[in-house]
């Protein structure tokens, strides 16, 4: 596997210094942004536009024991259980103890949680969650506005330079194999020099054909950390999304339908109007979600058809409206009255609960090099994640890192171990390698998986990186196969060395059943 994305002498590039840099501009690296010192010079670079990452698609909410009934206790446990008793508990013991003080430092940043009229916020519950936990903004927009909230706060942000449409392509190192900035690309290669980077890129969804995901996560954060040498952790534990809405036309991405619907009262149905989660578990419809997944799985395998349904016609219009603007005007869109008309729903990939392995400090295995949010693993979340603690943990471990580096002061470091490659060949077949890795991964790296598709799909990530180790790289596409290749053969190899079912990493030992599976 090269080392290296860019192919060119660093010392003709554009280069600057800077204290930190952070790659990614989400929740968790706008809230590092937000929270670092004013003496530190900083470098937030984003892959595309501020607004335009997974934390503003997020719906749901934000869970934290807020509320007189719950407790961080109570939250420890359900999500211990959701974890599949493989969380690391001092991790979900940190989560949840500091959940309400960051809940607490977002509204004095301006976020407006939703509350009842006399200023009480509102809470509900999704599933798992034995508690109503669950803050939102919006009815259901709660990632947008936190999102819009933290971008008005970091253009007040002096010590902040913010550098939209710059691709991470390269982590560098010291002769010494300590972090020492990081490569990125708009138009053409720049050059930040930094004793100290957080990765903060997000996911990997765009590996699957049917996510929930942005399109711009493709693994890249992870890819680069991986080149760089960095250990990565769980990355076998790979989250479906119950309910995702059904639409064969849309590409790149699918439209979640909350978690939170379901904790309103709605309940799934199969092809024949069968409601059939009651016998499968004692929380039925909201069930962690990797038995949800794999019982709409079923249920689409018995049936033969793409998707079930989601029936939350026990609401009438108005509540609906109001509660989920945008879920109902998404299905409105689309000729489906959810207060009348079962919802289309399907399975998507949702949350990579892997990632950069990281201490509790978000820390990782390369000296200097942090990674917060779903782009690191402090395995907060086990082998499977209880839901809306995602933008909880962005905040609470944002926090640690910067913690981490407000103790460790500033560090100088201006030598690169760096040779480059000349390589002359093209990659003329980048589209259709792409489709073809997201199909091994849907067929053989999904919700259900078997020892052969895992070696079969290993073989064909090592055919990808083959092609593109080969080849002069050009551009944000290219880049992006050859991130999705190296995250993808990642998560095939852990889950082929993990041989017993856990959570989200589901093994069924024959073949035959699950081999020729299409959505």
């Amino acid at each position: 596997m090269r080392r290296y994305l860019v192919n060119q002498a660093l010392d003709k590039l554009h280069t600057q210094h800077y204290d930190v840099v952070i790659a990614g501009g989400g929740l968790s690296g706008l809230y590092a942004a937000l929270l670092l010192d004013e003496k530190y010079t900083v470098a937030l670079l984003v892959k595309e536009d501020l607004m335009r990452c997974n934390s503003s698609l997020a719906q749901g909410g934000i869970a934290a024991a807020v509320a007189e009934d719950d407790s961080p206790d109570i939250h420890f446990r359900d999500t211990m259980r959701a974890g599949a008793g493989m969380a690391d508990a001092n991790a979900v013991k940190l989560l949840t103890e500091k959940g309400p003080d960051h809940i607490n430092r977002l509204a004095a940043m301006g976020v407006a949680f939703d509350t009842d009229g006399k200023g009480n916020w509102l809470t509900t519950c999704e599933g798992a969650h034995r508690k109503k936990r669950i803050l939102h903004c919006g009815g259901d927009a709660t990632g947008r506005v936190i999102m819009e909230t933290l971008v008005e706060r970091i253009a007040e942000k002096t010590n902040v330079d913010i550098y939209e449409h710059h691709f991470l392509t390269d982590i560098l190192t010291d002769p010494n194999h300590r972090t020492a900035g990081v490569v990125a690309f708009s138009e053409e290669y720049k050059v930040f020099m930094a004793p100290r980077v957080i990765i903060a890129t997000g996911g990997a969804g765009q590996v699957y054909p049917h996510t929930t995901n942005d399109k711009v996560t493709t693994g890249d954060g992870i890819a680069a950390a991986i080149r760089a040498g960095a250990e990565t952790a769980n990355m076998e534990f790979v989250q479906f999304h119950p309910t995702a809405f059904y639409n064969p036309e849309s590409k790149d991405s699918l439209f979640l339908v909350s978690e939170a619907v379901r904790g309103e009262g709605a309940v799934l149905r199969n092809d024949r109007g069968e409601v059939f989660m009651e016998k499968r578990h004692r929380l039925k419809d909201l069930a962690p979600r990797d038995i949800v997944a794999r019982e709409i799985f079923k249920q689409m395998e018995l049936s033969g058809r793409e998707h079930v349904w989601l029936d939350i016609t026990s609401r009438d219009e108005a509540w609906l409206r109001k509660r989920f603007p945008n879920i109902y005007n998404y299905c409105e869109k689309y000729g489906i009255m959810p207060h009348k008309d079962f919802i289309p729903v399907v399975p998507a990939q949702h949350y990579l609960m892997g990632g950069i392995q990281t201490n509790l400090e978000g820390k990782s295995s390369l000296p200097g090099l942090y990674a917060c949010g779903e782009a690191a693993c402090t395995g907060v979340h086990g082998a499977n994640r209880l839901a809306s603690n995602s933008l909880l943990e962005c905040v609470v471990f944002a926090s640690r890192v910067v913690q981490s580096i407000h103790q460790g002061g500033v560090l100088l470091n201006d030598e690169i171990a760096f040779e480059p490659h000349v390589l002359t060949g093209t990659l003329a077949n980048g589209k259709e390698l792409k489709s073809r890795l997201k199909k091994m991964m849907q067929t053989h790296g999904g919700i259900v998986r078997n020892p052969q598709g895992l070696v079969h799909g290993i073989g064909v990530m090592n055919e990808i990186l083959a092609l593109t180790d080969a080849a002069n790289l050009v551009g944000k596409e290219e880049f992006e196969l050859v991130n999705m290749a190296t995250v993808a053969r990642e998560i095939l190899l852990a889950a082929l060395t993990e041989r017993e079912s856990a959570g989200s990493h589901y093994l069924d030992e024959e073949p035959e059943e699950i081999i020729n599976v299409s959505w």
